[in-house]
Parts: structure tokens; C-alpha cells; sequence
């Protein structure tokens, strides 16, 4: 850094002898400035300042909210081949609402989720470790009835080790209400007949369940299963090349 004198930190009798050093916006350098001119210079920086904070705070929360965490679903522009803008309702069915939890895993009704859990030792005290796993149930206190189970629940943790655990969750939700009609030819089921076994829900519906594990000495592990509608992240097929408005 340097400083400069020219014409523009002269002195001048209704200004102020030029004695405050600082950056000037206009020459782009530091340099000696009477006092309007400084502060001037001053609020400009901050105005610059500013408007680069809150640029750069617009695109980070832009970048956030674009990509999604956990509870809410990212969507993306399907091209049809037609050339036609995508015109389809944007609606909330496919977001999930969830609360505080150490797991998440997105699934579908009928699916059966294995859900692997490691629990760790880091000391040198072998720990025999019990395990019980509670129902799954809505944040409300609903119970959904999934049968779920662990592929163990009782284990030594060996000093300094790990050991995992397979939680296993059928998904189940309720029946369709819409009758399927069946195909003769290939003597298939189609429509809500076919999830009878499977269900289907309207919206996400999330639902909890806490493992306790006796022996570590942590709180109860909290496992959520986010159960989306079948049309949630499709792969769409247009069956025609054409517009709709």
C-alpha cells in the first residue's frame, strides 16, 4: 500500500486539510482524503460490503432449499421430447415433515427395509449390549402395526470394536380404496386391486421407532421410515408428442 497525492486529496479551505488515509473507490488505491471525501469513500465500502453479503447469503439459501435434506423432496423439469414446458401441479404430497431423528430412510408401501446400525466400542472394556427395538408409530402415537425385528439382540462389543445390527421393517399401509381391474391375458392385476397387499398412501407419512441398546452408555437411537405415494420421483413417460393447457 501506498500513498498519493493528487488533485483530488488537495486541500481546499471549505474541505478540510487532507489528513485521513484510506481507500479511494473512485482512483482504486489508498490515498490521502479530506474528511467528506473519506467518509464518502467509507459509506461507499460499506454499501459494497453489504450488498456482496447479502448476494452471496441469497445464493447459499438458494443452493439449500434447491437441493433438499432429508424432509423435502427435490424435484426436476421432465422433457417430454415435444418441446412443451412441464405443466403439471407442483403440490406438497411428496414432502416430508420430519422430527428429530438419528435415521432416515426414504421407502415405499409393501417395500421391506434392512436398516444396518453399528454400534461402537472406543474404549478397551468389552460391553455386553442388549437390544430392544419399539414399535413404529406416528408422531402422533399411532400405531401402524409394521412388523419389524433385528437380526440379533444380544451381542458382546469386543474392546475397541464395532458390531453392526440389521433392523428389519416390513412397510405396510392401508388398503386402496379404488377396485383394479385384471387382465385376462396375462392374469395380472392392475390398479389399486394389485396393492391390496401393499396399500398406499395419499401423502408422506413418516413413522419412529427408538432402539435401545443396554450395556452403551447412550440415549435410545431414533429410526424414522419416510413412506412417500407411488407417484413421488416417477419416472414420467409421455404416450404421445403433444402439449397440455
Amino acid at each position: 500500500m501506498y500513498a498519493a497525492y493528487d488533485d483530488y486529496s488537495r486541500s481546499r479551505s471549505d474541505r478540510g486539510p487532507a489528513i485521513y488515509y484510506g481507500y479511494c473507490g473512485r482512483t482504486g488505491r489508498y490515498r490521502m482524503m479530506d474528511l467528506p471525501e473519506y467518509l464518502s469513500n467509507v459509506q461507499q465500502g460499506m454499501s459494497r460490503w453489504m450488498s456482496d453479503t447479502q448476494t452471496m447469503y441469497q445464493d447459499v439459501a438458494r443452493g439449500y432449499y434447491g437441493r433438499g435434506q432429508g424432509d423435502v423432496r427435490t424435484r426436476t423439469r421432465h422433457d417430454d421430447g415435444c418441446g412443451c414446458r412441464d405443466c403439471r401441479h407442483d403440490d406438497c404430497h411428496c414432502e416430508c415433515c420430519v422430527c428429530d431423528a438419528d435415521v432416515l430412510v426414504h421407502a415405499r408401501c409393501g417395500e421391506l427395509r434392512r436398516i444396518p446400525v453399528t454400534f461402537e466400542n472406543d474404549t478397551r472394556r468389552e460391553r455386553q449390549v442388549k437390544l430392544e427395538l419399539d414399535k413404529f408409530m406416528t408422531s402422533g402415537g399411532r400405531d401402524l402395526g409394521w412388523p419389524a425385528q433385528l437380526s440379533e439382540s444380544e451381542f458382546t462389543l469386543r474392546a475397541c470394536d464395532d458390531h453392526t445390527v440389521i433392523v428389519s421393517v416390513q412397510v405396510r399401509c392401508e388398503p386402496a380404496d379404488t377396485p383394479g381391474t385384471t387382465d385376462t391375458k396375462s392374469n395380472t392385476q392392475t390398479g389399486a386391486a394389485a396393492n391390496t397387499r401393499t396399500g398406499s398412501v395419499d401423502r408422506c407419512e413418516v413413522a419412529y421407532a427408538k432402539l435401545r441398546a443396554d450395556g452403551c452408555l447412550i440415549r435410545p437411537a431414533v429410526i424414522a421410515v419416510a413412506v412417500l405415494p407411488d407417484d413421488c420421483d416417477a419416472y414420467r413417460r409421455p404416450c404421445s408428442c403433444g402439449c397440455c393447457h
